[in-house]
């Protein structure tokens, strides 16, 4: 009797045990994940191992990594290769990437073609650097599996990072063209067309995609950074205008606005732009120079000045930028009549970029605004002796030196003349 009733219990024991894991099964694939939790956690330190698998499940998915490895830990000497992957992903999440290394490695090298293992293999290899060895393992599995989506972006990725820019290239292309709306992957190839001087080739992928997309503002940006890189100056007022219509008033939108206005000849509009770019971020040295740069050209110059001398301390020692600001310095003060401070900053633009005519520039001020004919001649002679010996008139830098060089001769042959006959024989 007393035999009948124990086995009756135990019966109803392991019915009620296994009545519980279907539940918490059940929870799990509705994604209940808090009920599983509200269910298991009270007792998490006497759970099965099923059960702390079913928790630390739970745990993972609701965004706690480490109570998910907490329960997982507890009996490790007893967990299978579905619990390891399981605390693999968990070490992943919670960034510890030294614990979840040797458990991925071995579970790739029990399971190569298993894609998940490879995967997250992977992208330790690439937290670590080590781009040489995940090359060769995507590319191992991409001959066993050509058309994986996820491997195929994790190996152009790679690339990517190893600086293999034309391999990257070739890879989101490829995807592309068995993906032909994947726009993560359209916009990954755009970036690397950015960052290779690509400017033609991001703009043609970037516009079928922003005429299709409601939301294309990640497109726009592409789109107008690339065209600003190139020049193409109405295209950049075309993207960036979009952006600005969509509720866009970042300080890069404003700053390549009021640039591109700039190059462009409209000044107004590009010094509104870049007083809006300039009050968000005052330390950008393009924005201050091209602000000074602008206001230099409205009918009061004088408020450029500031702006110009900003940038020069913002960008030193950019030798490109402090010539350019020297020069338009240089423009300014000559529009105010201040012709020794404009010769000043002339003089300090040659020191940068030792461009002829900047010599020139001073001689003509030294000739026609002060009226110095001696220190004129000087710098027109110097003008002179450091042009090159030939000059080629089909370029335009040495069409324009030699048109220079004409006028300084002729100057100097009359300047000559009238000492000649001041002085007397």
């Amino acid at each position: 009797m007393k035999t009948c009733f124990l086995i009756t219990c135990l019966t109803m024991l392991l019915h009620l045990n296994s009545t519980a894991q279907s539940d918490v099964q059940l929870l799990l694939a509705e994604s209940r994940y808090n009920d599983v939790i509200e269910q298991l956690a009270p007792t998490s330190n006497t759970l099965s191992l099923n059960n702390a698998y079913y928790l630390a499940i739970a745990y993972q998915q609701s965004g706690y990594p480490q109570k998910a490895i907490d329960c997982l830990v507890k009996d490790s000497a007893r967990l299978s290769t579905q619990h390891f992957d399981l605390l693999s992903r968990c070490y992943m999440s919670s960034g510890n990437y030294s614990k979840a290394l040797p458990i991925c490695k071995n579970r790739y090298n029990t399971e190569p073609n298993n894609v998940s293992n490879l995967l997250r293999y992977a992208e330790i290899n690439n937290f670590y650097r080590e781009y040489d060895a995940n090359i060769n393992l995507l590319k191992t599995y991409a001959e066993y599996d050509s058309t994986n989506l996820s491997v195929n972006s994790l190996l152009a990725e790679t690339y990517e990072k190893a600086n293999v820019k034309d391999a990257a290239i070739s890879i989101y292309k490829m995807i592309l063209e068995q993906h032909p709306n994947n726009q993560k992957i359209a916009l990954k190839l755009a970036r690397v067309y950015l960052g290779s001087k690509m400017y033609v080739e991001c703009h043609d992928l970037c516009v079928p995609f922003i005429e299709k997309l409601e939301n294309n503002k990640n497109f726009l940006l592409v789109a107008g950074l690339a065209n600003f890189k190139n020049g193409s100056n109405n295209n950049v007022l075309v993207m960036f205008r979009r952006l600005e219509a969509q509720g866009d008033s970042s300080f890069l939108t404003k700053k390549h606005l009021g640039i591109a206005s700039y190059r462009l000849d409209n000044f107004d509009n590009a010094t509104r732009y870049l007083k809006s770019a300039y009050h968000i971020k005052g330390d950008d040295p393009e924005v201050a120079f091209f602000l000074g740069a602008s206001l230099g050209q409205s009918n009061q110059p004088q408020k450029g000045i500031m702006y110009l001398y900003l940038a020069q301390q913002l960008i030193k020692p950019s030798p490109v930028l402090m010539e350019k600001t020297h020069v338009k310095l240089a423009m300014i003060y000559f529009d105010m009549g201040e012709y020794k401070v404009a010769i000043n900053h002339y003089h300090s633009a040659y020191k940068y970029d030792n461009k002829p005519q900047y010599l020139y520039r001073q001689a003509s001020i030294y000739d026609y605004q002060l009226k110095d004919h001696a220190q004129a001649k000087q710098n027109y002679e110097l003008f002179i002796s450091v042009l090159p010996e030939e000059l080629n008139p089909k370029k335009g830098n040495d069409r324009y030196a030699i048109k220079l060089k004409e006028v300084a001769e002729k100057r100097l042959t009359t300047l000559t003349e009238e000492d000649f006959f001041k002085n007397g024989i």
